[in-house]
């Protein structure tokens, strides 16, 4: 596994935990009501998986216009 896989792999695993428990909590609860601790954590997850997303769409995108400009 390499450390570009291993970083969306945690993003989407981090993602699906954040939706999962959310979902949960919701049809779990008598009164179909969140947890202030549950967005909490669901809105960590987001901004953990934007970040991974975001941190490897810019790497791929500069490794990729230098390999351009190289190559000329």
């Amino acid at each position: 596994m390499t450390k570009d896989s291993a970083m969306l792999l945690s993003a989407m695993v981090t993602l699906a935990s954040g939706i999962l428990m959310s979902f949960f909590a919701f049809f779990m609860s008598v009164d179909h009501i969140i947890n202030d601790s549950v967005l909490w954590y669901f809105g960590q997850c987001l901004m953990y998986a934007a970040s991974s997303f975001g941190v490897f769409s810019y790497i791929k995108y500069r490794f990729d216009s230098l390999n351009k400009n190289n190559k000329t």
